[in-house]
């Protein structure tokens, strides 16, 4: 063959090989498409309840939704967890309750596995289903203080037969970013199975329309929220397991005035508590608490000094304000701090010296508070929704934190306590109407209370918690006994 020929029959050779390959990738492309767009149809499963039986069509969760099909918290992941995932994910549920029970030897204060656990119990069969929103992606310690709440009351409800015979379910939405708020309300809300929501969110007209109950752990604060509530006149939709934040700051400025003595009060600020929006909600509300503050101490008999107090400036400097505020005849400073900027918190402690009474808005109530403070955080004083000491005698059974403590190893926080009773307002609904559109109407009645680890839930007619403030001093652990914290300081419920 000449070398013409040669090179003609390697042309043709390389044409056809390139014709086969593009036939091959095409055909890869379609079945990957294929694939794709099956995954996408809805789901349908079979459900018996008391009424009857019918089809329900239920779409696939989104990548930040689970009920036990993802890892929502990667930072407890374990090689049983992720097994236990995978088995939920394809329908074992007996392989994955194996495997959650496993992950939670090794790890026993993780809360999504707990809820994961009950869930694969659960496997297909009939369910209340219940959803929580916590800020994983946002804030994780946050989020698992929330999920410790809501875990325990599901496995204590499902551990006792269930409500009203069924049991249990909970669905986690991780919340990475604010601006995801709307997105996880519209989801929530279009789920026909979803009978209520625990977290906050932002598009409150949307579980109105919706029938959708939400009880948020928390507070309200802003006077919208009320005129909404007014406005749904008999039936609400959103409630607050903690009061409303005025009367957390009301309780705090009496004490501050009427109990200590101390009428002449410096507050200090932070302009850093803000989000990445230029004008955001989060500023206006601190700015707002500040000016709240002023008017509940004059109205408690007090005054606020005018010495300035910026915890969140860039050129702050806890010397420098400590001595004015003691040349402004300062005898008590209030910190209204951001829980992720404590460092000048703590530098106004060290500076004071014991000199002025100290007072705190309730994000001080941590751990880290402790551990950095020690000595000189000593006698502070903040308001909080709920104390470990609080409620103990309520049952003869053991107490919230006692049963918390053995559960999760440890003491928990306030978020903690106040999610676990949003969970106990909706399983006592439940027991009396575990239908989407006659739980609000339970919830609404103004007789409706339950108990829960902050003591008698009820609620008002704008749907926020009535009574639930306590407040807590920090006090050093005493020589030889038990002490609620390792950091040789604790917060000791102020009787």
């Amino acid at each position: 063959m000449n070398r013409g020929g040669y090179y003609k029959m390697l042309k043709d050779e390389n044409i056809r090989l390139l014709i086969s390959l593009g036939l091959a990738g095409l055909t890869v492309a379609v079945i990957l498409w294929l694939v794709s767009k099956l995954s996408r149809q809805p789901i349908v499963v079979q459900e018996n309840n008391s009424d009857n039986s019918k089809n329900i069509v239920r779409l696939p969760l989104p990548e930040w939704m689970s009920i036990g099909d993802k890892l929502l918290v990667t930072a407890d992941k374990t090689d049983e967890k992720e097994a236990g995932v995978n088995a939920f994910r394809s329908g074992d549920f007996s392989t994955a309750t194996i495997k959650f029970q496993a992950s939670l030897q090794s790890q026993p204060n993780d809360p999504e596995a707990l809820i994961y656990l009950n869930n694969s119990k659960i496997s297909d069969s009939n369910a209340l289903k219940v959803a929580v929103i916590a800020p994983i992606g946002s804030s994780l310690n946050e989020a698992k203080e929330t999920l410790r709440g809501v875990a325990q009351a599901q496995d204590e409800v499902n551990k006792s037969g269930g409500i009203n015979g069924l049991p249990l379910q909970l669905q986690i939405a991780s919340l990475n970013n604010f601006g995801q708020l709307n997105k996880i309300d519209e989801e929530l809300v279009k789920d026909s199975n979803l009978l209520a929501v625990v977290g906050f969110g932002r598009n409150k007209k949307l579980y109105e329309q919706n029938s959708l109950v939400r009880v948020s752990p928390g507070s309200s604060r802003n006077q919208s929220e009320e005129n909404y509530a007014q406005d749904l006149k008999e039936k609400k939709y959103l409630f607050n397991v903690s009061p409303n934040q005025k009367i957390f700051n009301q309780v705090l400025a009496e004490y501050i005035v009427q109990k200590e003595r101390r009428t002449n009060v410096a507050i200090c600020r932070d302009s850093s508590f803000r989000t990445n929006q230029n004008t955001s909600s989060t500023e206006r509300t601190n700015q707002e608490v500040f000016k709240e503050y002023i008017t509940l101490l004059n109205k408690a008999g007090g005054r606020v000094i005018n010495t300035d107090c910026d915890l969140g400036a860039a050129n702050f400097r806890a010397s420098d304000f400590i001595a004015r505020a003691t040349s402004d005849g300062a005898e008590a400073i209030l910190l209204l701090a951001r829980p992720t900027n404590i460092n000048p918190v703590l530098d106004v402690a060290r500076e004071n010296k014991g000199r002025m009474a100290l007072f705190g808005s309730q994000q001080l109530y941590s751990e880290r508070i402790l551990k950095f403070g020690q000595g000189d955080v000593k006698g502070l004083v903040i308001s909080v929704p709920w104390h470990r000491d609080a409620n103990r005698s309520i049952s003869q059974e053991k107490s919230f934190a006692e049963k918390a403590a053995q559960l999760w190893g440890g003491d928990v926080s306030p978020r903690t306590a106040t999610a676990y009773d949003a969970m106990q307002v909706i399983i006592a609904g439940l027991k009396e109407d575990r239908t989407r559109q006659g739980l609000p109407k339970v919830l609404s009645n103004p007789n409706f209370s339950t108990t829960g680890a902050t003591g008698e839930i009820k609620f008002s007619s704008l749907g926020d918690r009535q009574g639930g403030v306590f407040l807590a001093k920090i006090q050093p652990c005493e020589s030889g006994k038990r002490c609620a914290s390792s950091t040789g300081y604790y917060f000791e419920l102020v009787q």
